[in-house]
């Protein structure tokens, strides 16, 4: 049995169960008259000519329970290619292909918020049902987004996303954070003095660069604590997690290696191959050569060459 909050639905290890909906009572002409409840539809993006806004209409092709109810290393591989997609208050949709995840096992991965089975109240969206945002704060500044998978405690980190639609708006959001507080300045040390010298001749970012991180991809999106938190991704308007129609994705292109960051853990976990990411993408976050080489190399093998 998993955690429960108002935004969620109970549901059971291995299958998606859902609580019996109610009838509604309506009183026609003073007469009592029982109402079925009828599932509506969830929107779905319908194309616009403006860049950063994108209308909805009903009928979306989001993922559903199932998607999400398989193991963390089953679900790190199979949101690969699929379609991040966030509705904003105002309307504003921003969408982008997932190209990049690390896996989080939760129970012995020393590297996991959840190791040994902790659980805070932080943590708690870990072991909340299949689908649930973990939006976690970290350095005091940065937010990192993950969706709970079928084990308790376990996750997967959405570390990069090739921006599709909205990059006007993301683009925005971006240059807002690269400005450094003027009162600040002064304090700044030779070597950081340099390094914002450096930062203010940079030119506008590329598009690839925007999501490549997973705070740079909170950023972009507006993704927060506050707003996305143990939200249920298959239900709630604001986030949803979509299929690609034009995008296929399977293990001849994909790359398996450590993760980045967490060395603290120790080697053993340091060093497994947990980490997943599109190969040939220019929005990954950080490639590696040598897995490349080797699967360019197996490829080449199976062709005959």
């Amino acid at each position: 049995m998993y955690f429960t909050s108002p935004l969620t639905r109970t549901t059971s290890r291995g299958s998606a169960t859902f609580p019996e909906k109610k009838s509604q009572v309506s009183k026609i002409k003073g007469r009592s008259k029982k109402v079925k409840m009828c599932q509506i539809s969830l929107p779905r993006l319908e194309t616009s000519t403006s860049d950063s806004v994108v209308r909805l209409t009903v009928g979306s092709k989001r993922h559903r329970d199932e998607f999400y109810n398989v193991s963390c290393e089953q679900l790190a591989n199979k949101l690969l290619g699929e379609v991040l997609v966030r509705r904003l208050e105002d309307g504003t949709v921003l969408r982008g292909r997932i190209v990049e995840t690390e896996c989080y096992l939760g129970g012995e991965d020393r590297a996991s918020h959840s190791y040994r089975g902790k659980v805070t109240e932080r943590n708690k969206p870990m072991y909340m049902k299949p689908g649930t945002a973990y939006v976690y704060f970290t350095y005091g500044m940065y937010h990192c987004f993950n969706i709970s998978s079928m084990e308790p405690g376990g996750c997967v980190l959405l570390r990069a996303v090739e921006p599709l639609q909205g990059t006007d708006y993301m683009l925005s959001e971006r240059e807002k954070r690269k400005k450094a507080p003027k009162d600040i300045v002064l304090d700044l040390t030779m070597s950081s003095c340099s390094a914002l010298s450096n930062q203010k001749k940079n030119k506008s970012l590329k598009i690839h660069e925007l999501c490549n991180g997973p705070a740079k991809l909170c950023i972009s999106f507006n993704i927060s604590k506050q707003s996305s938190n143990t939200r249920d991704l298959c239900s709630w308007e604001g986030m949803w997690i979509e299929p690609d129609q034009n995008d296929r994705v399977g293990p001849h292109n994909v790359v398996s290696c450590p993760r980045i960051g967490i060395d603290s853990a120790g080697f053993e976990w340091a060093s497994k191959p947990l980490r997943f990411y599109i190969i040939g993408n220019p929005s990954v976050s950080r490639r590696d050569k040598v897995k490349e080489k080797q699967i360019s190399k197996l490829a080449s093998i199976l062709a005959g060459k």
